[in-house]
């Protein structure tokens, strides 16, 4: 077998990050888009806004559409909708209202220098849009997209409110707050001047809804309908009132039976609520609306659901949680949270699994092809045989606190073994075989610990100790027993509190701390007498910055997660790659939490607002060159941005020329894949023709592998 790799040729190597382009469209969204919260009818199409994401379905062919592919938004957290025969207006949690009209979208800021404020409903009333926020009630022209007036002290003693719900009748208007309802009735009056809005007198409770019912407002309450003279209408124990539209000149009602605790939907017709009828999977109802001549229902799990033609339509291979944390296993990603995880293969989709009976995921493991799965308090499940290991399971080393239960905090396989985190216990490093043998390893403690994470590299294992229990870092050598103890005290870390830690391919450990990222030049403590920080030539980096998260590509890049954005470090270069923050990217949000790649290279990321992906084409290499390949072969230059190369094995020189033979790039290649951004040494993209692909060997001996094509 030949292996290729670079020794004199160095020197005219470029960085490979450098060449390879990443563009929006190598972002992708992975959020919780089945349990939707809000629906709206527009351009013949339902929108289905969940907490964070949203989906489309094209009711003339039932297509479904996900997230920007749906609707192109800067932010996916739609609060709420509006819509007309000629408007879609959507409030977004930042406080933008977007106003779409045929092909025109336009923005209006809502926020003032004092306040990010919170939108709550929307209403279209002629050519103005009344905002509801919790800066009061905002009159936006919905044709010339700016804000015409800001009702908002008009509480009593002009108390700014939080208006949640509006209505205007005969141009009056009616605003609902926590505080109770408020009228605008007097036209001569100022709506500015707090004294101009009557307040009513519900006695000691305030409606949770209004509506407009044959030119009549009415309130509702929890359990009970009043009048627009405030007499009791309609009241029934049982209930518990969600919301109350007027569809087709009908009074609709969505509650939650108290009885059955499921919710239900019915029309209120001459005082009496006539259910309509449900499939037993409907037991949340979140909203319904009246389209293409049917009822549609929407909620959590079932996604949308008419009623009329008794269909269900939802995403397919998507989450239907938020996950807490992700871990990346060979080909596969699993994201977890509670007693739920979801598998991505190969990133093909979301399988989402439930279990019952075992909750508080802390990590996954496969071992003997089989999954296990480690929680804060049920100890390690078995999943393909349904199993449970605990202190009783036979041979077990593992300790039940009396009242947290058994906590174990990481898992997994190394040396055909599978080891564990026994969190809080005075034995907390263990493992087992296929034998089911246990072996406790001695950690040469006098109390119980409580680490949360270890990494392995030959002989050594990396513990990081939860920074609530003192933190720091054990290394354990498993050959000789030896203990070893990294902390501020001795100088060997810039903080405890340490967030994360991973080992690069040239036995660098690097460190996130709450203090900013350091590493080691060796991952045997033998070797080093101190820490080192990543400095560009002028500065150290992240010095006093919370990192809280590392992980490494197949090309040795280190991505880093901060709270301030998403970054690409070189080590070998000193200098940064790549910075992906929100204002120049899809990112879903500068703080960054976890970050893993699966072996086709894409990168998995954790933010606050949700989970993304970003395929950088820098898979795990190959064993051999023979599942190599470029693509697309021929290239048309106007239609593509890029060449994807597949298939390398580990540590290859890469040379690009023309027909003629003229040198357009050479490339050092890590990985088992990458794309080129089509651009030579000179940062001159290539013209039409036939370009030669060479490998190059240690002796620097060129051997053609394949030829490209651009159109």
């Amino acid at each position: 077998m030949m292996f290729y790799r670079v020794f004199f040729l160095l020197i005219l190597k470029f960085n490979l990050f450098s060449q390879t382009y990443i563009n929006d469209s190598d972002w992708s969204f992975h959020l919780n888009i089945k349990d939707s919260r809000h629906i709206a009818f527009y351009d013949n199409s339902i929108y289905s806004f969940s907490a964070n994401g949203l989906f489309s379905l094209d009711i003339t062919n039932n297509s479904i559409l996900r997230n920007n592919n749906a609707i192109e938004l800067n932010n996916l957290r739609v609060s709420v909708a509006s819509q007309n025969s000629e408007y879609f207006v959507l409030g977004l949690s930042n406080g933008i209202i977007v106003i779409y009209n045929s092909d025109n979208k336009n923005f209006v800021d809502l926020n003032t220098e004092d306040e990010d404020l919170i939108i709550n409903s929307l209403k279209i009333y002629g050519d103005n849009l009344y905002v509801s926020s919790s800066s009061g009630l905002i009159i936006v022209s919905i044709e010339e997209n700016y804000i015409i007036e800001r009702y908002n002290k008009i509480g009593e003693n002009g108390n700014p409110l939080n208006i949640l719900e509006s209505l205007v009748i005969n141009n009056d208007i009616y605003v609902l707050s926590p505080n109770g309802v408020y009228i605008f009735d007097n036209h001569l009056n100022n709506p500015l001047d707090y004294r101009s809005w009557t307040k009513l007198n519900f006695n000691t409770e305030n409606p949770k809804g209004l509506f407009l019912f044959k030119d009549s407002v009415f309130y509702y309450f929890d359990n009970k309908i009043y009048d627009a003279e405030l007499n009791l209408l309609y009241i029934n124990n049982n209930i518990k009132i969600n919301k109350i539209k007027i569809i087709n000149d009908d009074i609709l009602i969505t509650y939650n039976d108290l009885i059955s605790k499921n919710d239900r939907i019915a029309f209120l017709n001459d005082l009496e609520l006539t259910n309509v009828v449900l499939p037993d999977i409907i037991t949340h109802i979140n909203d319904f609306i009246y389209a293409d001549g049917s009822l549609w229902v929407a909620g959590d799990k079932f996604s949308l659901y008419n009623i009329n033609k008794d269909e269900f339509f939802s995403p397919t291979n998507t989450l239907n949680f938020t996950p807490d944390n992700i871990i990346g296993l060979n080909d596969d990603i699993y994201a977890f949270s509670g007693n739920r995880f979801s598998i991505n293969s190969r990133n093909t989709g979301w399988e989402n699994i439930t279990l019952s009976n075992f909750t508080n995921i802390t990590s996954i493991a496969k071992y003997n092809n089989q999954t296990y799965i480690a929680s804060s308090s049920h100890g390690i499940l078995n999943f393909d045989q349904n199993l449970i290991i605990d202190e009783l399971y036979e041979n077990s080393l593992l300790y039940n606190h009396p009242e947290e239960g058994i906590h174990v905090s990481d898992i997994k396989l190394n040396e055909n073994q599978l080891w564990l985190l026994n969190y809080g216990s005075m034995n907390p490093l263990l493992s087992f075989d296929n034998n089911n043998q246990w072996k406790n390893h001695n950690l040469k403690n006098n109390s119980p610990l409580f680490p949360v994470e270890f990494k392995f590299k030959d002989e050594y294992i990396w513990i990081v100790i939860d920074p609530l229990k003192g933190g720091g870092i054990i290394i354990y050598n498993t050959l000789t027993q030896q203990r070893f103890d990294l902390s501020e005290d001795n100088g060997l870390l810039n903080s405890n509190n340490v967030n994360n830690i991973s080992i690069d391919n040239n036995g660098y450990v690097w460190v996130a701390t709450d203090e900013g990222l350091i590493y080691f030049s060796s991952y045997n403590p033998n070797d080093f007498s101190s820490y080192l920080t990543p400095n560009d030539g002028s500065q150290f980096l992240f010095k006093g910055v919370n990192i809280n998260s590392i992980e490494i590509d197949y090309e040795n890049n280190i991505w880093i997660g901060s709270e301030n954005g998403l970054y690409v470090f070189n080590n070998m270069k000193n200098n940064f790659v790549f910075q992906f923050k929100k204002s120049n990217t899809p990112l879903l949000s500068d703080h960054i939490g976890t970050i893993k790649f699966n072996d086709l290279g894409s990168a998995y990321i954790l933010t606050a607002d949700g989970l993304m992906s970003l395929n950088t084409s820098f898979s795990k290499p190959k064993e051999n060159l023979l599942d190599f390949k470029v693509y697309p072969n021929p290239l048309k230059i106007k239609e593509e941005d890029r060449l994807f190369f597949t298939g390398f094995s580990s540590g290859n020189y890469i040379k690009v020329t023309s027909l003629s033979g003229e040198e357009i790039i050479s490339l050092e290649v890590q990985s088992g894949g990458f794309n080129w951004n089509l651009f030579s040494r000179d940062g001159i993209k290539i013209k039409p023709g036939v370009y030669l692909i060479f490998i190059v060997s240690d002796e620097g001996n060129e051997k053609l592998i394949t030829k490209v094509l651009v159109l």
